[in-house]
């Protein structure tokens, strides 16, 4: 009767410890949880830091005759550092229009095209911008009279940002809208300036042909975009901290309970009281017994 005693305390043990070592594994993994989107709020604050882009090479190709029009194509390569933590692609977004700027007036001549460019998070990535003139003859040979021009553009662009958490991809896109210029020397021969870059026509400057020095091109957010994506983080991030916080700890407490609760011990404490009620009625029949044989014995005596 023992031995069931001890079968039935070794049962209650088995099942509480099992009990308690699920509970104490599910409260790891709402730490591992906390703890995995505590460094992923940390890595995206701030949400969105601007990309800086500085001119490797830019050429302006030859002179097509097109019947009655010159053809002229362009290219400048830009290389960009993405100090995020996410990828970065950029790509072209809105048709945009190429002008030529004499004073205050504006002269559409052509278009602009963004080349399709992914920037890696921590890295960096190169990006370009395409042009394409076209020009009456007649309007072409009283350009290339001219010393120098000033080429104005539009870059309407898409910028996407691709985010990862648990593995999922989140991905965000916003239209990138500005106005770039350089100046373009046609006489004694054909150089190409650096370009700058501002939000509006108003704030543009556009540096000499001859300036030696370049002023980083920011890519960046709108404050209204960049407002409502630091307050979206900031819920989501947060409020799955606290979630995974209060599960990891209600999880550890209701482990640490299970592992005291005396439930077995009185079980088998009950069945070992239990099992000898018996031997007192057989003790008692053996002790009947035997007196009823020394009775026996004796009457015949």
């Amino acid at each position: 009767m023992v031995v069931r005693a001890f079968g039935y305390k070794g049962r209650a043990m088995a099942k509480e410890l099992a009990c308690s070592t699920v509970l104490f594994s599910l409260s790891a993994l709402a730490s591992l949880l906390f703890a995995y989107t505590t460094v992923k709020l940390v890595q995206h604050t701030p949400v969105y830091r601007p990309l800086e882009c500085t001119t490797n090479a830019h050429d302006l190709g030859d002179q097509e005759m097109d019947g009655f029009w010159v053809n002229i194509s362009g290219t400048a390569v830009k290389s960009c550092r993405n100090p995020n933590s996410f990828n970065m692609r950029l790509y072209q977004g809105e048709p945009s229009k190429v002008y030529l700027r004499d004073g205050l007036v504006l002269e559409p001549v052509g278009e602009s095209f963004v080349t399709d460019s992914t920037f890696a998070a921590k890295g960096e990535g190169t990006g370009g911008l395409m042009l394409k003139i076209a020009l009456p003859f007649l309007e072409a040979m009283d350009l290339l009279s001219k010393e120098k021009v000033q080429v104005v553009t539009e870059i309407n662009a898409q910028a996407e940002a691709e985010m990862f958490f648990l593995g999922v991809g989140v991905k965000v896109a916003e239209k990138s809208s500005k106005v770039c210029g350089f100046e373009l020397a046609l006489f004694p021969e054909q150089k190409v300036g650096y370009s700058a870059c501002a939000d509006s026509l108003e704030d543009l400057v556009i540096p000499d042909v001859n300036a030696t020095t370049e002023v980083a091109d920011l890519i960046t957010m709108s404050p209204e975009l960049y407002e409502y994506e630091t307050q979206r983080k900031n819920v989501a991030f947060g409020g799955l901290m606290a979630v995974s916080a209060l599960l990891a700890m209600s999880l550890l407490a209701c482990g640490v309970r299970a592992q005291r609760r005396p439930g077995g011990a009185k079980e088998a404490r009950e069945a070992k009281i239990e099992a000898p009620v018996a031997a007192p009625v057989a003790e008692t029949g053996s002790q009947q017994g035997q007196d009823k044989a020394e009775a026996e014995t004796c009457a015949s005596v």
